[in-house]
């Protein structure tokens, strides 16, 4: 018998992403299709309305919910939208109050220094942290941006970085960036 634990975790995990259990009830018809085409008995029809159900079901589930992953996710893609769009008071409301001084006085210095006009994040890999309250996910991918100095020069005009962002979540739903680290790459400075 199944541990409880893994069959919990992958209905959880069949939620958030339904592929594998979409191609395991897909092969699921076509044996029991198949059957049918085989033996022309009608107790191997039976079956096909639960299936197509159960994957209906998990179509509208992974349609329909999101995990706190994919509200991680959202969160960044909301930030890379508001750094191509030069909108510090938008890529603030993703900071938590107690880090919002240290990241608005580095938000502020970048913000004076360039105009930015693309950025970027690729690679990412969430991990979630289940036992702390709240619940708390950590994201590291690679980020870069491409700007345009407002005045002086600059050596590029690119920067990237491994980048480490731990998300808090602060009401159901609301996650938001507790801390934050990077490690540049391209070894040519912070913009």
């Amino acid at each position: 018998m199944l541990p409880v634990s893994f069959i919990t975790n992958f209905m959880a995990n069949s939620v958030e992403n339904p592929t594998f259990s979409l191609i395991l009830l897909g092969f699921t018809l076509v044996f029991v299709l198949a059957g049918y085409l085989i033996s022309h008995a009608k107790m191997w029809l039976v079956p096909i309305l639960p299936i197509l159900l159960m994957a209906g079901g998990l179509i509208l589930a992974d349609y329909l919910i999101f995990s706190p992953k994919e509200r991680v996710m959202t969160v960044i893609q909301e930030c890379i939208v508001a750094v191509e769009r030069n909108q510090k008071a938008e890529l603030m409301t993703h900071v938590a109050p107690e880090l919002k001084s240290d990241v608005e006085q580095k938000i502020n210095w970048a913000f004076s220094l360039a105009e930015f006009e693309h950025a970027y994040a690729n690679d990412v890999k969430l991990t979630e942290n289940e036992f702390t309250t709240p619940p708390t996910i950590r994201a590291t991918f690679f980020a870069g941006v491409r700007f345009k100095v407002r005045s002086g020069m600059a050596y590029t005009d690119r920067y990237a970085c491994i980048m480490t962002l731990d998300f808090e979540e602060f009401r159901p739903g609301e996650w938001l960036i507790t801390a934050h680290e990077e490690r540049n790459v391209l070894g040519n400075g912070t913009p």
